[in-house]
């Protein structure tokens, strides 16, 4: 190692430079630094119930968590939203927990909830991450989108339109029989249908497979393609009626019918009678 005047200088300086310019990358990232093991777990439940119109609208929006999805008994929503934080000490889970609120907007017609999870600047020590996980109940025939960052949709049992979009985690619906939309970037779709709607069905997933069950004897006219992957049409009896290669299929099931369009980059289709 050069240990001349000079070169031991320009290593002072360097090592001087370093240090406000690392402080600096990390302060104006707001990033949050966590020290020490987050072995705290602390939870709090919010809870609402509002009055929809039988038809009116559901819209949830979440963070980080997941959403589940069921009928109500009648013409009201009812939201259970169980907000999670890990911290080094029981007052940093605490106090993670204080940084989730709940924006509002109902009426009649429409009920709107923004999970909103407010960031910490510059750095902070022995805090946590945070997760809201819902838990919702909705007239059978409302019209509902649901969407989340980091998290999982699960749906049964609805009859209105659907729409359901997660960026971190997968779509899986059950007896479904309404207009349904449903996407993932990273995540898996399974997707159960009691019934192909008028309004038709739209699947869409860039990372992860792609299960489709429907009735035997439903209507349908599909077109799927998978860039990255295969496509069965198991035990369905589908007539082509263009292109029918291993990563695209159109056809129709019984004759064609409502559109069902199912989209994949990375990941297989698997589609089959129920």
């Amino acid at each position: 190692m050069d240990k001349t005047p000079i070169a031991m200088a320009r290593r002072r300086l360097l090592r001087a430079l370093a240090v406000p310019v690392l402080l600096g990358a990390v302060l104006s990232a707001g990033c949050d630094i966590a020290m020490g093991e987050l072995n705290t777990q602390e939870t709090a439940e919010w809870r609402k119930n509002y009055p929809l119109d039988a038809t009116g609208r559901v819209e949830i929006t979440n963070v980080n968590g997941k959403i589940v999805v069921e009928p109500s008994a009648g013409n009201t929503v009812d939201v259970v939203a169980v907000k999670k934080a890990r911290g080094a000490s029981p007052e940093a889970a605490k106090a993670a927990l204080e940084r989730v609120t709940f924006a509002e907007n109902v009426s009649s017609s429409l009920v709107r909830i923004d999970t909103r999870i407010a960031r910490l600047e510059g750095i902070v020590v022995n805090q946590g991450g945070v997760q809201v996980d819902y838990t919702v109940k909705v007239p059978l025939g409302a019209d509902v989108r649901f969407t989340t960052v980091n998290g999982g949709i699960e749906i049964t049992g609805l009859q209105g339109r659907v729409t359901a979009e997660t960026t971190n985690g997968g779509v899986t619906t059950r007896d479904v029989t309404g207009q349904l939309q449903a996407s993932t970037t990273n995540g898996g779709l399974d997707i159960d249908v009691a019934k192909v709607a008028d309004g038709g069905i739209r699947l869409d997933c860039v990372n992860g497979g792609i299960k489709v069950r429907m009735p035997r004897d439903a209507k349908a006219t599909i077109s799927a393609s998978m860039t990255n992957g295969g496509i069965s049409p198991g035990d369905l009896q589908i007539d082509a009626t263009g292109e029918n290669s291993r990563r695209k299929l159109e056809g129709h099931l019984n004759g064609g019918g409502p559109r069902m369009q199912i989209i994949g980059v990375n990941g297989g289709i698997t589609l089959s009678g129920r």
